[in-house]
């Protein structure tokens, strides 16, 4: 599924020994992820004139922005992977996971700014199931869009009328594989249930409600599939107030719309 680039840095996550150099090594290893992090680094959004190592681009970044972008990056590159019939356009599906990811750590920022980094991950990759379900049962995920397409209901609810498990599920079991934390662990398996999730529940929380977010900017991460949750179930257990929700739908747009510019993405038509 994922690079082993992005699963060593996934795993280094919670490690606070780790240094700058080590994180170097790992990146350098792919060669086409050091090129579009130098790119990024070295782009007029971060305000450096160039970049001409990832030494020089983390000293300036910092790790965790670095470490972000990174997987960011690596994760656009599994969904530019070849598919001969994709059951849905995956374009809008790697930016509607981008938007979630901008928007948890937005709402992250001004609940506990110390587990920002790690929700931006797992918003990101908050429905990584859907791709393992493309990849290893395609035919299956297949029927579930079009179920829940046609009858507007939750991809999830429609994956339940044909498995005894849904995507959630499916990635909560691959999180646990590459050994990541719970933060990021229960917030895949629950993002789609947050009040279900009672270790985690401001973490898993922020990315539901980032999920929604993501919707309501105009990023579903397929057309015609509804979200599960209401604004109205998610956002006032955050206690935020609605301008501070507002700066967060603010910073969806604006953020995505400087990514698609910096990676070379483009909107649908």
């Amino acid at each position: 599924m994922l690079p082993t680039v992005v699963v060593q840095i996934l795993r280094l996550f919670d490690d606070p020994t780790v240094s700058p150099r080590t994180l170097e090594k790992i990146i350098e290893q792919d060669p086409a992820l050091t090129a579009k992090l130098l790119r990024i680094a070295g782009s007029s959004m971060y305000g450096m004139q160039s970049a001409t190592s990832v030494a020089r681009a983390l000293s300036v970044l910092g790790m965790n922005t670095l470490r972000s972008i990174s997987i960011s990056l690596a994760y656009q590159q599994v969904m530019e992977l070849k598919v001969a019939r994709p059951a849905y356009d995956r374009l809008a599906f790697w930016r509607h996971s981008l938007a979630v990811a901008i928007a948890s750590r937005g709402l992250m920022r001004m609940l506990n700014p110390v587990h920002a980094e790690e929700v931006y991950i797992a918003g990101l990759m908050h429905d990584i199931g859907v791709l393992a379900l493309e990849k290893f049962s395609p035919l299956m995920l297949t029927q579930a869009v079009r179920r829940a397409s046609a009858n507007d209901i939750p991809l999830v609810v429609a994956e339940r009328h044909f498995m005894d498990f849904d995507h959630s599920d499916l990635g909560a079991v691959l999180a646990q594989t590459w050994k990541l934390n719970s933060i990021i662990t229960h917030a895949i398996k629950f993002h789609n249930d947050p009040f279900e999730d009672e270790t985690n529940f401001l973490t898993t929380m922020a990315v539901a409600a980032g999920n929604r977010l993501a919707h309501e900017c105009g990023f579903p991460e397929m057309s015609g599939v509804p979200c599960v949750h209401g604004e109205e179930d998610i956002l006032p257990k955050l206690d935020l107030s609605s301008e501070q929700v507002d700066s967060v739908r603010k910073l969806i747009i604006d953020e995505v719309e400087k990514m698609d510019s910096s990676i070379g993405s483009k909107r649908s038509a």
